[in-house]
């Protein structure tokens, strides 16, 4: 088991070696980065600050060095300054994802009514088809 997982690190450390066209030497690309960044670290750079980690007895945690030069835990400054009420502020306006989607694809967006009132988004293209919005886009992305 231990031989399959070396080769198979091998096998992927090769992907990221690119040989050059002119000679037999070899470059080493970076790896490339995987999902989204921390929203503690984003927050702390984009308010001017650095993220630094920092090792500990119980881990390893990100800092936040302000512009001022005082530091602080990069999740208690983004909860400090996060609150649900100015999250769901940053919502307000915002479109519907799906909506938008829609719209971006060629369709209508509409809203409908099931038989107990419910509300719902609608895709409805030129063609006469109908789709529900958010089966659309969770289909499309």
């Amino acid at each position: 088991m231990l031989a399959i997982s070396v080769t198979g690190m091998a096998a992927n450390f090769k992907m990221f070696r690119k040989k050059k066209k002119d000679d037999n030497t070899s470059v080493t690309k970076p790896a490339p980065t995987v999902g989204t960044p921390n929203p503690a670290s984003a927050y702390c750079q984009k308010q001017g600050g650095k993220s630094i980690i920092v090792k500990g007895s119980k881990g390893e945690y990100g800092v936040c060095q302000l512009k001022d030069g005082t530091t602080v835990e990069e999740w208690e400054y983004y909860r400090q300054n996060n609150t649900p009420q100015s999250l769901e502020a940053e919502m307000i306006g915002t479109p519907n994802p799906a909506a938008k989607f829609c719209v971006d694809k060629g369709g209508k967006s509409i809203t409908v009514k099931d038989r107990k009132g419910n509300e719902k988004g609608v895709c409805k293209f030129k063609n006469g088809t109908q789709i529900d919005e958010w089966d659309y886009y969770r289909q499309n992305n």
